[in-house]
C-alpha cells in the first residue's frame, strides 16, 4: 500500500469511528431529572446575542419546559458556551490585567469550551449546579443556530419512546 493510499485509508477509518462515537454519545440516557423538569432558565455564556433568542425559540416551539428569568426560579439551567467566555465584570470592579497566555480550552466551571464554529449545550440542575446532560452543536450560520436545542429534544424523545414500550 502507498503512502498516499494508507494516508487515505487511515483518514477514512477515523472518520467512520468518529461519526460512530457522535451518534453513540446522543444515544445515552437522560437523567430523570432532566425528564421530570418543569422550569428552565437559559445562560448564554456566548458573546452572540442571536443564540440566545434562537434557544427560546427552540424551547418555546417544543413546550416541554416553562423558561423563567432567572436560575434561582428554574430546575434546569440551560448553558450555551462557545469557542471563548465572555465574563460579566461589574463596574466596582478592576479589570484583569491583559494576560497574552495561550487561552486554556476549559473555563473557570471545568467544562470544555466548544470547537469554533459550535455552540456546547448543557443542562445543569439548578440546586446543585451538576452537570445532567451536555452536547456539541454546529452553529456557523443561521440555520444551524436554529436547530440549537435539538439534540435535547432529540434525547429526551429518546428516552421517552425507550420508557413507553
Amino acid at each position: 500500500m502507498t503512502s498516499i493510499k494508507r494516508t487515505q485509508f487511515i483518514f477514512l477509518l477515523a472518520a467512520a469511528l468518529l461519526s460512530l462515537g457522535i451518534a453513540h454519545a446522543n444515544e445515552r440516557a437522560v437523567p430523570a431529572k432532566v425528564m421530570s423538569a418543569k422550569t428552565i432558565y437559559v445562560d448564554n455564556q456566548t458573546n452572540d446575542a442571536e443564540l440566545q433568542h434562537d434557544a427560546y425559540m427552540g424551547l418555546g416551539k417544543w413546550g416541554r419546559y416553562d423558561i423563567v428569568d432567572s436560575p434561582q426560579k428554574a430546575d434546569l439551567v440551560l448553558r450555551l458556551s462557545g469557542s471563548s467566555v465572555v465574563k460579566f465584570v461589574p463596574g466596582g470592579e478592576a479589570a484583569g490585567a491583559y494576560n497574552p497566555k495561550l487561552v486554556s480550552e476549559t473555563f473557570a466551571g471545568g467544562e470544555e469550551l466548544a470547537p469554533p464554529g459550535c455552540t456546547r449545550v448543557t443542562v445543569i440542575e439548578s440546586k446543585s449546579g451538576t452537570v445532567l446532560w451536555s452536547d456539541v452543536r454546529k452553529t456557523g450560520n443561521s440555520q444551524e443556530k436554529s436547530k440549537l436545542v435539538e439534540g435535547l429534544h432529540d434525547a429526551v424523545y429518546q428516552q421517552e419512546k425507550k420508557h413507553s414500550k
